[in-house]
């Protein structure tokens, strides 16, 4: 209020994408008499849902098939990869794990193909430990890093460069930035390791609403629940200061254009770039700083390209790319039309001549993993550059007043829906424990702390006897018999 002194809200929730909206849902369906309202910076909400970030969610993601059940979505399966109509002979899909071409010959030929045969085998082997050991009931407490955890488990460096890729783009973490218990909580929250990696590679197809092919619909009914009254558009809330007033903290809010709002609580639903462009007075919490990363990903190219046949059926292959070599990503999005994501080296803010860069390079790689020149020459190509966000983590709340929905690597992943609903679920726990404690039920209290039971699953001794097993450690056990051998050769000799 210019004017005066403005009312005093019980809560702002700032960001009206899902993580937000999902906060506000929870809030108003207490009917608690919560004076609560969104803010949000852009004309419209929901947030990034565009490429990559389309939301996808699978059968297993426990919290978005039930917010979906409970707003009346039907689902409907997206294209897998071993399901072509039109298809007259069986297409292959380009993974991780590829296979050489079949003109190459000879001896370095037997041999790399053993060894991606090896590769494909350990990373496989690897997904499945992992899954075992995070679909526990309770994750045993471990403090190293996970990249160090990668090195002794793993024996190929292509195997450890493709669990680093999944990591990033699954969790929005380096595995150097993890411990290895934070990595595994992420995982169980995301339900398994194994359910992102088909979910990437369209192993078992997506799921998105039957009526329209994207999420707008989810957003409009999440709308609908909270109120578009509470909801104030074109809002870019810049600075958050916490001040005392008789004996409570109260938390104003103040946008780009200087207007204040007042309230006893805030729930930040921001992305972690948006985050750190607010200014928290009078002293912020301490956020981490990124690291030296390995991948060198700065930047995330989503990109649609249409052409005016699918060229690359012709060529026995369905449209399906994921490889992290190359850092590409890619699905048949539509008729004659490919999507997908390309994570660029580049860093900071692109001109148009890293953007006709990365189209070049996208373009190429399409040509060269479908084999097809054509595949350069495409009716429509369009590009959206987005950063990657760096490690970010705070603690779930600061102050006791200012809550995050969406940075805390207890109970969620970025990029996903799933993992979006989570987040607004925990922090509108979080603020009505503050604000009315007791509408909460001790079962939301245990849903908010280990929303990743949902997701439990019970394992035999057999099955983590087995997948403890891996070449790393064989050879460094062999290695040490050759050690132990070798010197006593030489003792005899």
């Amino acid at each position: 209020d210019e004017d005066g002194e403005s009312e005093l809200l019980d809560l702002a929730i700032v960001g009206a994408g899902i993580s937000g909206l999902m906060a506000a849902k929870t809030i108003s369906e207490k009917r608690a008499d919560i004076r609560f309202r969104l803010f949000e910076k852009s004309t419209h909400p929901g947030g990034t849902l565009d490429g990559l970030k389309t939301r996808w969610i699978t059968p297993h993601h426990y919290h978005a098939m039930n917010l979906c059940r409970e707003l009346q979505i039907p689902l409907g399966t997206v294209w897998r990869q071993s399901e072509v109509s039109e298809a007259r002979r069986s297409l292959v899909s380009i993974g991780p794990f590829r296979k050489r071409p079949s003109g190459s010959q000879g001896a370095n030929s037997f041999m790399s193909s053993l060894r991606d045969l090896l590769v494909r085998l350990e990373s496989t082997r690897f997904m499945a430990e992992l899954d075992c050991l995070c679909t526990v009931k309770y994750i045993e407490s471990n403090a190293q890093n996970m990249e160090c955890f990668l090195q002794r488990k793993l024996l190929f460096e292509a195997s450890r460069r493709f669990f680093r890729f999944l990591i990033k783009i699954g969790t929005g973490f380096y595995p150097s930035e993890l411990t290895v218990a934070a990595c595994l909580r992420l995982f169980r929250s995301m339900s398994s390791v194994r359910d992102l990696y088909d979910m990437l590679t369209l192993q078992n197809g997506h799921l998105q609403p039957a009526s329209s092919p994207n999420w707008d619909v989810l957003i409009e009914r999440l709308v609908a629940r909270v109120g578009p009254e509470h909801v104030t558009y074109s809002t870019n809330i810049v600075q958050v200061e916490i001040t005392s007033e008789q004996r409570s903290d109260i938390v104003s809010l103040t946008d780009g254009t200087g207007r204040r709002w007042r309230a006893r609580f805030v729930i930040l639903a921001v992305s972690c770039l948006d985050l750190v462009q607010i200014s928290i007075l009078p002293e912020g919490p301490l956020y981490f700083h990124q690291p030296d990363i390995q991948l060198g990903l700065w930047s995330m190219a989503n990109f649609t390209v249409r052409y005016p046949a699918p060229y690359w059926r012709d060529h026995g292959y369905t449209g399906s790319i994921f490889c992290p070599a190359q850092c590409l990503i890619c699905y048949e999005s539509g008729r004659n039309q490919l999507s997908g994501t390309y994570f660029s080296p580049l860093r900071g803010v692109l001109n148009d001549t890293e953007r006709h860069l990365i189209r070049d390079t996208i373009l190429r790689l399409l040509r060269t993993n479908f084999a097809c020149r054509t595949m350069q020459k495409p009716l429509e190509f369009g590009l959206e550059l987005h950063p990657i966000p760096f490690y970010f983590d705070v603690f779930p709340t600061f102050e006791r007043c200012i809550i995050f929905s969406s940075t805390n690597v207890s109970c969620w992943y970025r990029g996903f829906i799933n993992g979006s609903i989570q987040g607004g679920v925990r922090a509108a726990i979080l603020a009505l424990l503050e604000i009315r404690p007791q509408t909460i039920t001790f079962r939301e209290v245990t849903d908010m702390q280990c929303m990743h039971f949902k997701y439990f699953r019970q394992r035999s001794s057999y099955e983590r006897v087995w997948y403890s097993l891996n070449l790393a450690s064989v050879s460094r056990f062999l290695l040490g018999v050759g050690a132990v051998l070798l010197t006593y050769g030489a003792y005899r000799v």
